[in-house]
């Protein structure tokens, strides 16, 4: 049994794709014995598949599950969930990656407070360009906002999900919703550090994009 899950919901995100995979697959001080990689494919109907298909011949510890697409996070997670064998259980949105130390920050944690539920790191917010020789990142601002945390941040013990239920089917605020679940239910520890960036391409249609221009009309 591995010891991390780690569930990486994707809709036509191609081109990240290997880059959200591979920071997850290189994370120190974790062996590939110690590890569960789920790529849950929503009905992507670009080359997805053939991308993954080629992770996979490099990475055994690497699932691919396509479902029929339904558009919600929760939803798409949520099988992940039921898919899921390790002891604790993380998550990395496909458009976005982690630095090496994320899940060795986050298990330092857990060994030194075994009471905890849930370990959150912190995040930074990025601009990503794609250009012909691949893909730029642009810090804007480490973390974003100070002192929150996003799902892509969080690690928390499989016996959360048993207690606390999954993920609702809600297009907005389906995260929040479950991980406050588990905040009122376990002690839950942050770290402080940055171990993952979430980004957005400029005028596109994800969630980091439209929350960052969200955050810089109210505060800018």
């Amino acid at each position: 049994m591995p010891k991390y899950s780690v569930i990486i919901p994707t809709y036509n995100r191609a081109m990240f794709l290997a880059r959200s995979v591979k920071s997850v697959a290189r994370q120190d001080c974790v062996s590939a014995q110690d590890i569960e990689i789920l790529l849950l494919d929503d009905g992507s109907t670009d080359n997805t598949w053939q991308l993954a298909q080629g992770l996979m011949a490099d990475m055994p510890f690497l699932k691919y599950i396509r479902l029929e697409h339904v558009g919600e996070p929760g939803t798409v997670r949520n099988q992940g969930l039921r898919t899921a064998t390790g002891d604790l259980i993380a998550y990395c949105d496909s458009d976005d990656y982690w630095l090496p130390h994320h899940l060795a920050t986050a298990g330092q944690a857990f060994r030194k407070m075994p009471h905890v539920g849930m370990v959150s790191n912190f995040w930074a917010l990025a601009q990503f360009t794609v250009t012909p020789s691949g893909i730029t990142t642009n810090i804007v601002v480490p973390p974003h906002p100070p002192s929150s945390v996003n799902t892509n941040c969080r690690v928390h013990r499989r016996e959360c999900v048993e207690k606390c239920g999954y993920f609702n089917t809600k297009r907005w605020g389906e995260d929040q919703d479950f991980f406050q679940r588990i905040e009122s239910q376990y002690p839950c520890h942050k770290t402080g550090i940055v171990t993952s960036v979430n980004g957005y391409i400029k005028g596109g249609n994800n969630l980091s994009y439209q929350f960052d221009a969200g955050v810089k009309a109210r505060y800018y």
